[in-house]
């Protein structure tokens, strides 16, 4: 009985020790947003200097957004972390390799939309997926 057992048993922890260490390339839960993504920001208040539109580029990987927007006068990158449920963290508007801006917001299948806000302007950005 105990060959019978062992015959069995230490082929089948064998199988579940290689199944369980085998390497399973895992996806970031949020990359049902990756794709590339265009849109605008736009200040709904702030001071002269402020700006008034300007397009956007994010390409969205693995939880994280990269990208381009340009003012009348100047160009900034956009970046952050997005979470499972597309709520962005730590998202932010670079000029000069500064943060510019705070960006909050949400990513849904196809659009993304929300708020951005520097020391003194504000305003809201919106983008569409454009491919996957």
């Amino acid at each position: 009985m105990r060959r019978r057992w062992r015959a069995v048993t230490l082929p089948l922890c064998f199988f579940l020790l290689v199944a369980c260490s085998a390497d399973v390339p895992t996806s970031h839960p949020a990359a049902a947003f990756n794709g590339r993504w265009v849109g605008f920001f736009e200040s709904s208040l702030g001071l002269l200097g402020c700006p008034t539109w300007g397009p956007m580029l994010v390409i969205f990987a693995q939880g994280r957004i990269d990208g381009d927007a340009e003012a009348e006068s100047f160009a900034m990158s956009v970046g952050g972390v997005v979470e499972p449920d597309g709520a962005i963290r730590d998202g932010v508007f670079r000029r000069d390799a500064r943060a510019a801006a705070i960006m909050t917001g949400t990513f849904l299948d196809n659009g993304a939309a929300g708020r951005w806000q520097g020391a003194s302007c504000e305003g809201v950005w919106s983008l569409r997926r454009v491919a996957r």
